[in-house]
């Protein structure tokens, strides 16, 4: 039988259980709201530029994203502070590599806000200034790329080891750890090919039904500490 000690009432379960399901609906939210090209391309500028074309529309889900991942960094919280016998060395490190998952977040998203902007002024830029503009452009995104592929590692390990910690502790299901650990796996994987892959549409649509299961996550923990925090 699984020992419950999470307290009912407990200050910082309850912050725990509403960071989890307002990130969960925050992120979700969020990739709704950014604007994708209405066909698959790999082409740079094709890619870029729907998000120029809608630029308050681009910054307003880079934002919603960041407080969304904010807002389960507390999530994470709770269960990091919750787990103290068995699991605690693995939800210590997993809580680590999830506060710089956040961190890494937090920068990623801060240029998707400047990559629009930079887009929006290439579109309505000269054509004798269109180059120049476009390249920096095109610098900004390269890095990106690069930054973005670590932070699925980053994130993603955090969270299989967060899911280790629940595995063998007796605070949580075993079948929530579980579910983390397997779904973070191929997200780590896929930040690693990104990192010596070209851009790839396959990549970001498997990574996207990826993240679909890493918001389902979120929200079914988060209702799960509430039943047991309120």
């Amino acid at each position: 039988m699984t020992q419950h000690s999470i307290v009912k009432g407990d200050a910082l379960q309850r912050i725990s259980s509403a960071g989890f399901i307002v990130g969960a609906i925050l992120i979700a939210v969020s990739g709704l709201l950014m604007p994708h090209a209405n066909t698959p391309t790999s082409d740079l500028q094709q890619m870029l530029k729907p998000l120029g074309e809608h630029e308050f529309l681009t910054q307003l889900s880079s934002l919603l994203m960041a407080i969304g991942f904010w807002a389960v960094l507390l999530g994470a919280t709770g269960v990091y502070r919750s787990i103290n016998a068995g699991g605690s060395a693995w939800a210590r490190l997993g809580f680590n590599f999830i506060l710089m998952g956040t961190v890494l977040w937090t920068i990623s998203l801060s240029g998707d806000v400047a990559t629009a902007s930079n887009v929006s002024n290439w579109l309505a830029a000269p054509a004798d200034s269109k180059e120049a503009a476009w390249n920096a452009i095109a610098a900004l995104s390269t890095s990106g790329r690069g930054l973005l592929a670590l932070t699925w590692m980053i994130n993603w390990l955090g969270l299989a080891l967060l899911g280790m910690a629940m595995i063998q502790s007796d605070v949580y299901p075993r079948w929530l750890g579980w579910a983390a650990l397997i779904m973070s796996i191929p997200v780590t994987t896929l930040g690693a090919i990104q990192v010596f892959a070209p851009r790839s549409i396959t990549l970001t649509l498997i990574f996207s039904m990826l993240m679909m299961l890493t918001i389902l996550w979120n929200l079914i923990t988060g209702i799960w500490v509430t039943r047991r925090a309120w």
